[in-house]
């Protein structure tokens, strides 16, 4: 197969992989229906999600033939590219390690946002409704936001992408979800009207895999330069690296997988250039963002800063694509939110305020911002919830998200021995 050449992909080679869709896992999902029927389907998803690996065997209670089938599908689409560098991936991790909270705002006001402006790609979000809220309830739609932050947790955790590792079993478990949605959608099971194919290409194809997985790579490390944070080249290149990884294993064609940051960028640019342009779609996903960050930020102190931020932070590639592309999914000059954020935060936020230029404003804020946002997903979905956002203990007490026992009250020594009750109080993330 052709290896990853920026300068072959245009226009043209671009809107041939709007084609092309991910056979395996279309065969496979096909395959399971013509078995038997769609709850057939849903009965093997659920055994997806209520086992966190795979093993020989495990669907053997659905019939030897359906077992058969998804026993392939799992030993095919488990195995790591011979590319695959160890040493890379865990460097990688060790960047998520000392950036989580960073990479987790960023999803959210960068990568998320980012994808909305691509108005094809952006329609089956929109007619599957798995991205929007609805009434004001944000629960379905923390939910899929959760799924997504969850997946970047499995695959960025300490060997999630090793042989059987939980990030290659998620995006094992993504990609069924992905051709089911495909195969419903197309069936006109969604909205009772057949998928347009002619005009919005396959649905999830791999034009549109390959500039999502630009928002959690390239998308990312320039939303990171934009906090100050400082990489290393290495630091870049291993992060790249991982997502090269996910990309092979998520289906995605060679040709549009990126080893470096430089590439990657060129890349998201190129899609966006062929893709980007105001939609319903885009601006109702946005709001719905923007609604899920509001409601799970305490109190309205933050509430405009979503908006400010994404604006700011799509401004790298509305630059090099030459589009606007906050106007495309209806986000504000970022200069309109400014003096509102700073009257609001100046007082819970220590320091001058109005003086500081834009990208000095935003690292003062993002601090705080990041950390409330994951605190109020963590609360969201760990308080009585049916479905937990799980972080590993380990990032937990990196990220200063772990529970903090005090003491409370103590008796006097008695025989070098005293009784202390102590209170838990809310993690520090401050």
């Amino acid at each position: 197969m052709s290896r990853f050449d920026i300068s072959a992909i245009n226009n043209d080679k671009l809107e041939s992989f709007r084609k092309i869709t991910d056979p395996i896992a279309d065969n496979t999902v096909s395959k399971i229906i013509e078995s038997g029927d769609d709850q057939k389907v849903n009965d093997v998803m659920m055994m997806l999600f209520r086992n966190q690996s795979f093993h020989k065997g495990m669907f053997d209670q659905l019939g030897s033939d359906l077992s058969q089938i998804l026993d392939e599908y799992i030993e095919i689409t488990g195995k790591l590219p011979e590319w695959c560098n160890p040493t890379k991936i865990k460097n990688g991790e060790k960047l998520f390690t000392l950036y989580g909270p960073e990479v987790f705002m960023l999803l959210n006001v960068s990568s998320l946002p980012m994808c909305y402006t691509c108005a094809k790609g952006s329609q089956v979000l929109y007619e599957t409704g798995r991205l929007l809220s609805h009434n004001k309830n944000i629960d379905p739609l923390a939910r899929r936001l959760m799924e997504t932050a969850q997946m970047v947790v499995n695959v960025l955790s300490e060997g999630g992408l090793s042989n059987g590792g939980n990030g290659v079993v998620t995006l094992q478990k993504v990609r069924l979800i992905h051709a089911s949605i495909r195969h419903y959608l197309k069936a006109g099971q969604y909205n009772n009207s057949k998928w347009d194919s002619a005009h919005y290409g396959e649905p999830i194809n791999q034009e549109d895999l390959a500039g999502t997985l630009m928002s959690f790579g390239p998308v990312i490390i320039a939303g990171l330069k934009r906090l100050n944070i400082q990489l290393s080249d290495s630091q870049i290149d291993d992060y790249m690296h991982c997502w090269k990884v996910v990309g092979h294993i998520m289906g995605i064609d060679e040709r549009l997988l990126p080893g470096s940051y430089d590439d990657g960028f060129e890349l998201a640019t190129k899609i966006l250039t062929h893709q980007a342009e105001s939609s319903e779609a885009g601006k109702a996903l946005t709001r719905s963002c923007i609604e899920f960050m509001n409601a799970l930020t305490p109190g309205n102190s933050f509430d405009e800063v979503p908006e400010y931020f994404i604006s700011y932070f799509l401004e790298d590639f509305s630059q090099s694509t030459r589009k606007n592309l906050a106007e495309c999914i209806g986000v504000s000059n970022r200069s309109d939110k400014k003096d509102q954020i700073i009257l609001t935060l100046s007082r819970i936020i220590s320091g001058e305020l109005s003086h500081l230029e834009q990208h000095k404003l935003v690292q003062k804020i993002s601090g705080h911002f990041n950390k409330k946002l994951l605190e109020g997903v963590i609360h969201h979905f760990n308080d009585g919830k049916s479905v937990q956002f799980f972080i590993p203990p380990s990032l937990q007490a990196d990220w200063g998200l772990l529970d903090d026992w005090k003491d409370k009250i103590s008796t006097p020594s008695i025989l070098g021995n005293r009784l202390t009750l102590q209170q838990r109080t809310k993690p520090n993330l401050s």
